[in-house]
Parts: C-alpha cells; structure tokens; sequence
C-alpha cells in the first residue's frame, strides 16, 4: 500500500503541478499587477466617456491603491459572487462565496470539469479529455465522465481542483503594495456601468482594474494584455451560490 500510495503521490504532484501552470493561482508571482485578483492576454476592454447617470459613490476621489483595496474589500463583503475568467486557452464560470463554489472550468487541450464545494466537501465530474489526462497521471481510473468524484480539502487533487474557486478572496481581500505605481484614470463606462479604472504599465503591457463609481464600490473587472494574467468579470454580488451535493453515483478520489 505504501508503493501504491507513493505512485498515486507523485502522479497527482505532477499533474497538479501542470494544473497549476494554468490556475488562477500560479500567475501570481510578480509586480503591483501579480498582486491583484488575475487576468489574461486580451484585449482590454474599451471604455468610453461616462455618462450622466447614477449619484457617485466617491471612489473616484480616493487615491489608486484606496481604490483597488475598496474595490477587492467590497467584493468580499458581498459575501457571493459570480466570476468569469478568461485567458488564453483557459476559462471558468463560477458563483463562490468563502464556503461555497459552483461552476465550470475548461483547459485547452486538458479538457474540462464541473467543480461543486460545499464546505469542506469537494466534488469534481471531467469530461472525456479531464478524465482520461487524469486517470493516465494517476494510473487508475478515477475519474468518469459518468461519476462524481469526491474528496475533502484534506485531500490534496481535490483542493487544487478547488483552488480554482479563490475563495480566498472573501477571507484575505488583496490589496496593492504601498509603493505602487498604479495610476486612476477618468470615470468611464465599462459594460454599461460606471466605474473607475486603475490601471498599471510597464515594458509595454498593461493591466486595467475597474470599480464601480456609482452604488456600492465593487471591483467589477480587470482587463491585460500580459500573457501571464487573466481577464475577469465579476457581478451578481450577494446572491446565493447554492451549492448542494450533487446526486447520481459518487466515488472517492484516491488519496495522495
């Protein structure tokens, strides 16, 4: 059992570590724009003179890193939201909150999976891609594109999977470094809402965070054109995940 256990081990060690080469995790490894949420290599959306519309909220007056730092705090006091993430070849659609994660993630060329947590409790259901990429760096077959597999955050392959969720994004909201260079700009409107942008250059890329410059402050997108970053959306603050147990034939994921 300790050589299967060991087997299982570095299986998961080596596909979590591919994992992690496209999560939302693994970008973060440098600079102001490393410290923020995540985003892709796209476009920035363009945003277009605001206006006149709902009563400002304020945040315009507040200084860049007051901005982005309200902007993640609000976000995390909503308590829930949805979030979709874009990057090259990688996106997910996901409603979360600090205990809960209901969505869908897709790796290009790995395939993709339905993610559901609730709790400590992790369910996962690949598709024919995700489970036959998993079931080979394992070396048994796990994972079924006509089964739930079930682990708790104990069990390392299930809480990478979950990672996906950034929850702790309630718990631990990110702020900017004090010594930011990230600069605001003119309240715009992005999506249809007013919001005001924070936005950070270098070596010709850029990043572009919005908050919300009328009702509540929330951090509503981010737009980069670096590879190494993600573009996200997010909305429906405060309403519920909803997350249950899903139903249908369930297993247990291996343990590492």
């Amino acid at each position: 059992m300790q050589t299967r256990n060991q087997s299982i081990r570095r299986a998961s060690t080596a596909l979590l570590c591919t994992l992690a080469l496209t999560s939302l995790t693994a970008c973060n490894s440098d600079s102001d724009a490393t410290k923020s949420k995540s985003a892709a290599g796209s476009t920035p959306s363009k945003a277009v003179a605001a206006t006149p519309a709902a009563k400002s909220n304020g945040v315009d007056k507040l200084s860049a890193k007051e901005i982005y730092d309200t902007g993640m705090k609000t976000n995390a006091e909503a308590e829930s939201f949805h979030e979709e993430m874009t990057r090259a070849g990688t996106k997910s659609d996901l409603r979360l909150s600090a205990t809960e994660c209901v969505g869908n993630v897709e790796i290009s060329g790995k395939g993709s999976f339905e993610i559901v947590r609730k709790g400590s409790d992790i369910w996962a259901k690949p598709d024919s891609t995700f489970a036959d990429g998993m079931n080979s760096a394992l070396g048994e077959k796990s994972f079924s594109t006509e089964k739930w597999t079930h682990g708790t955050s104990s069990n390392p392959l299930m809480a990478k999977l979950a990672s996906w969720c950034h929850q702790e994004q309630f718990t631990a909201p990110d702020t900017l470094d004090a010594g930011s260079k990230a600069t605001k700009g003119a309240v715009t409107t992005v999506d249809g809402q007013q919001a005001v942008p924070v936005v950070l250059t270098g070596k010709g890329e850029s990043v572009t965070w919005y908050v919300a410059a009328t009702g509540k402050p929330y951090f509503i997108k981010q737009d980069s054109t670096r590879t190494d970053m993600q573009d996200l959306t997010d909305d429906g603050f405060g309403q519920p995940v909803g997350a249950k147990a899903p139903t249908g034939t369930v297993v247990e994921a291996p343990k590492g």
